[in-house]
Order: structure tokens, then C-alpha cells, then sequence
């Protein structure tokens, strides 16, 4: 997150103007040496003025699987448009947020920012079902046809069950678009309810279909997995 402030920071629109974003998701993975730590310097900023503030419902994850990159934690903010998005990035110039920075600069070690719109949301926002989130990073070349297919294999697998809590496809329109563009993930209670959802869908006979109709269209980069820690500017 640090590095994100200092420098300049551009949003590339790749090739979708006709998808329109139902919001934003900015996320800063880190590798954290001193979770107890980064968590009670979390909790202070957001019960400061500015935290209270902050126009973004604030989670803070940690890796169970990765195979991405170094991070071992990502803060998640999911802005709601483009203004609460410009509002909350403008604010980490504030002092609080700067003083916030120095308690944890000997406890983390910024490895990724970046930005994706919302392109595709649903399921359950119930906390008991969002615990754990499991990530499909890809490179995908026709974004607005892969949305469309996108739709309809959750639809099924929501109608069979499958889908515990939320579901959601985003596009990355803000940093490294080297590795990947697109992101689409599933989150569930627990690990044991993610393994056996994802299991479900790659059984399923629409998952089958979906697979078929996207092979030339999209590539799975990385898959992993995340486990909530903590939530802030929930309500």
C-alpha cells in the first residue's frame, strides 16, 4: 500500500467499454512478519476519524495458497464507484494514514497493488458463508463474451447448489496487466466447503459446457485461496 501512494498510478481501461463497472476492488498484497501487529495498527487507524470515514468497507485476508507471488496478506477495499474510489485514495495523504505507515513499515513488505472494476456479482453476503475465497487468475481476450458465458455457468451451479456465498468477476484496470486480466472468484464458510463447491463444479455437466465454450478465450493463470482475518466499515 505504501508504494502505492508515492507513485504514479495509472488505470488502463483494456478493451471493455461496453462492460459497465458496478464498482471497484483495490487490493495491496503484502508479505507480513508480525500479523498480531499489523492487525492492532489496523484496528486503530479504522476506529480514527479517518478510519470512521473512509468511504469502503475494509477486509484484511491472508494466503493459505498462493503460488502468485511473495504475499502472504492483501487488504481488499471495495469501493462502490468511482468517486468513493477517488475520495479514498486521495485520504492516504492524510497524516493519520501516514502515521499508520510508519507503525507497520518493520512489520510488512508491499508486493502487489492493483485495481479491477466489477464486472459480474452475487450470492450470499451472510459473513458465515464468505470465510474463505478461492481466486481464478486469467488472461481472457474477449472479456464481454467471456462475461456473458461467465453468467450463465454460475447461474447453474447457483440453481445446483454449489454456490455458498458470494461469486463475482472482475477486471484488472489498474496495475501490472502483464500477468494477468481478469479475476473470477467463489467464497464459501470454511476450506472444507470450498474444496468440495469447487469440487461440485468441476464435476458438473455445466461446468463441462462452460470449459468448452472458453477454451480458446480465456487462460487460468494461478489459483489460490484466501482466508479472511478481519473486516472494518462493514455496516
Amino acid at each position: 500500500m505504501k508504494k502505492f501512494i508515492f507513485s504514479a498510478f495509472t488505470i488502463l481501461f483494456i478493451s471493455t467499454q461496453s462492460l459497465i463497472a458496478a464498482g471497484y476492488i483495490a487490493s495491496y498484497s503484502m508479505k507480513v512478519s508480525d500479523l498480531s501487529a499489523y492487525v492492532e495498527a489496523m484496528d486503530e487507524l479504522m476506529d480514527s476519524d479517518w478510519g470512521k470515514s473512509f468511504p469502503a468497507p475494509v477486509s484484511l485476508h491472508s494466503y493459505a495458497f498462493n503460488g502468485y507471488d511473495d504475499a502472504t496478506h492483501v487488504v481488499v477495499l471495495n469501493y462502490e464507484d468511482a468517486e468513493s474510489l477517488g475520495k479514498g485514495t486521495e485520504s492516504f495523504s492524510d497524516p493519520t494514514f501516514q502515521s499508520f505507515l510508519e507503525k507497520i513499515s518493520s512489520i510488512s513488505e508491499d508486493v502487489e497493488q492493483s485495481l479491477n472494476m466489477k464486472l459480474v456479482s452475487g450470492g450470499s453476503a451472510d459473513p458465515e458463508n464468505n470465510g474463505v475465497f478461492t481466486i481464478y487468475r486469467m488472461e481472457v481476450k474477449d472479456p464481454e463474451t467471456y462475461a456473458k458465458l461467465y453468467k450463465r455457468v454460475v447461474r447453474a451451479q447457483t440453481q445446483a447448489g454449489n454456490v455458498i456465498g458470494q461469486y463475482g468477476l472482475r477486471q484488472q484496470v489498474g496495475g501490472s496487466v502483464n500477468y494477468y486480466s481478469h479475476y473470477a472468484f467463489t467464497s464459501a464458510g470454511s476450506v472444507e466447503q470450498a474444496i468440495k463447491s469447487n469440487e461440485a463444479l468441476l464435476s458438473s455437466d455445466s461446468f463441462a459446457i462452460f470449459s468448452e465454450a472458453v477454451k480458446e478465450n480465456r487462460k487460468i493463470k494461478n489459483v489460490s485461496m484466501l482466508i479472511n482475518v478481519k473486516n472494518w466499515n462493514t455496516e
